[in-house]
Formats: C-alpha cells, sequence, structure tokens
C-alpha cells in the first residue's frame, strides 16, 4: 500500500525540474475554476428558491382550499344529524301524544 502512495504522489506532485512560474499559474487557474463553480452553484440554488416560491404558494391555496372543503364538510354533516336527530324527536313526541303511560291489569271474565 506504501508503495502505491509514493508511486501515486509522484506522478501528481510537481516534477523537479518544473517552472515555478507554471506551477503559479496552474494553481491560480484551479482556485479560479474552483470559484467560478461555486458562484455558478450557488447561483442555481438561487434560482432554485426563485423557482420554488409560485410552487409554494400555489400547494398553499390548495391546502388552504381542502381545509375550508373539510371544514365545510364536517359543518354539512353536523346540520345533518342535527336535522336528523330534531326529526327524530318529533316523530317521538307524535308518536308519545298518541299513547298512555301507565300500569293496568288485566281481570278475569
Amino acid at each position: 500500500m506504501r508503495i502505491y502512495i509514493r508511486q501515486l504522489q509522484q506522478k501528481v506532485g510537481p516534477r523537479p525540474g518544473a517552472n515555478p512560474l507554471m506551477m503559479i499559474v496552474s494553481w491560480l487557474v484551479m482556485g479560479l475554476l474552483l470559484i467560478v463553480g461555486l458562484f455558478l452553484g450557488l447561483v442555481f440554488l438561487l434560482v432554485g428558491w426563485i423557482l420554488l416560491l409560485p410552487l409554494m404558494w400555489k400547494r398553499r391555496r390548495e391546502l388552504k382550499s381542502m381545509w375550508q372543503f373539510g371544514r365545510a364538510a364536517k359543518q354539512a354533516q353536523q346540520r345533518a344529524r342535527q336535522q336528523h336527530d330534531a326529526a327524530q324527536q318529533q316523530q317521538r313526541n307524535r308518536q308519545d301524544s298518541s299513547v298512555i303511560d301507565g300500569e293496568y291489569r288485566v281481570k278475569d271474565d
């Protein structure tokens, strides 16, 4: 493993007779490319956030309308239940008026 690392360092590292001016220029170019890449990444991120805002507003409106629809459906269900209960109560009241409550005994003939 150490042999492999040394060979890799020799391949990647500067040659003994390398021009120092070219080394500096190559480092500057590499740094410039890194800065340009970082800048482009930030620009793409910013554009993505800007494009995400209308989508978030649309989803928010959809969720709000679904919430209002659910609330209206729940209120309608409660009103229907109250009407049904009131109708049953009226039916019971009508039936109760025609029935005489009390105890009775059967007499022998």
